[in-house]
């Protein structure tokens, strides 16, 4: 945009203008419209870089703007919040009726400053029945890096795809000791991989709308009940559980189920080391989230075990 030349404005009249004086400011003033529209050319890296300072490190008349926490602005379609739409496509069985299940993702469906990630784990380890036969005992002897969890699912030379942690028996909590496996096998000594996708972690510090569903089953023939609750960073969150009551199963090949959902506000204060996790128990060693493949007749699409969205609220934490 260039500068505005030969503007004559009238001139200050003592009490009232007169006609020509009138006529002559809506002339000018059509001289001032025609060079800004003639003259101006938008500079879109200028304005979004202008805008990104103002919005991600406060600006306007009293140091306003938002806080750090917002980010990501862009000339075409203003201020992008962080978000996110999260989902598994997998049956998640229960390790134990005295033992906490921890929620993994493998389907994120969009995202923006919030991504999921994964406790790994690399180790040395054999799985046979504790006697050289195939069983579902895990005897690691050396861990190379990481802390063993359970819920990872577990891959190496020999070992079934699919197979998890479900519990630790004895030894160094994490580390060297004996674990029991979700599916009988005998595989030798070997190095072995660990991992679990459960850590929903943050871009940004401040405060975040949850919500998620899970679709839970139960394939015992009775009655039972089923808790779900959020963990901060490994530690239980203060008042986050609820409880749900589980049918009895409909016949020996046909579960019942039941849909929690539940949300709440989930507070990041620091964004390089928070995380949240949600976690889950029931009383029955049938209880399991359930994964259903696309249906037929009428054509009908899969029911993931766990639909997960989060929205940022606010950068002001309390």
């Amino acid at each position: 945009m260039s500068k505005i030349f030969n503007v004559r404005l009238p001139n200050a009249a003592p009490a009232e203008y007169s006609a020509q004086q009138f006529d002559q400011l809506v002339r000018s003033l059509e001289q001032i419209v025609l060079q800004l529209n003639s003259t101006y050319t938008s500079i879109p890296d200028q304005n979004a870089s202008a805008a990104s300072a103002w919005f991600g490190a406060g600006g306007g008349s009293a140091g306003g703007g938002f806080a750090g926490p917002v980010r990501g602005f862009q000339a075409s379609t203003g201020i992008l919040l962080p978000y996110a739409m999260l989902m598994s496509e997998e049956d998640q069985e229960n390790v134990g009726t005295t033992s906490e299940n921890i929620i993994t993702f493998d389907s994120p469906i969009f995202e923006y400053g919030i991504e999921v990630g994964s406790h790994t784990a690399v180790f040395t380890g054999e799985i046979d029945d504790g006697a050289g036969s195939a069983g579902t005992v895990l005897d690691v002897t050396a861990v190379t890096s990481g802390t063993l969890l359970t819920g990872m699912t577990i891959t190496g030379t020999g070992i079934t795809a699919g197979t998890r942690i479900v519990a630790q028996v004895s030894g160094t909590t994490g580390g060297v000791g004996v674990y029991t496996v979700s599916t009988s096998q005998l595989v030798a000594s070997t190095t072995i991989n660990g991992s679990r996708a459960s850590k929903l972690i943050f871009d940004y510090p401040g405060q975040y709308l949850v919500t998620f569903r899970t679709q839970v089953s139960n394939q015992d023939n009775s009655v039972g009940e089923f808790e779900i609750w959020a963990k901060n960073t490994g530690v239980n969150y203060p008042l986050s559980n609820t409880r749900f009551d589980l049918l009895t199963r409909k016949s020996a090949s046909i579960w019942s189920h039941a849909v929690p959902s539940i949300n709440g506000i989930f507070t990041v204060n620091d964004a390089t080391t928070e995380y949240l996790e949600i976690a889950w128990w029931s009383d029955r060693s049938g209880a399991f989230l359930e994964y259903y493949p696309a249906g037929t007749s009428p054509t009908r699409p899969a029911i993931p075990s766990v639909i997960m969205t989060i929205a940022f609220i606010s950068a002001e934490m309390y």
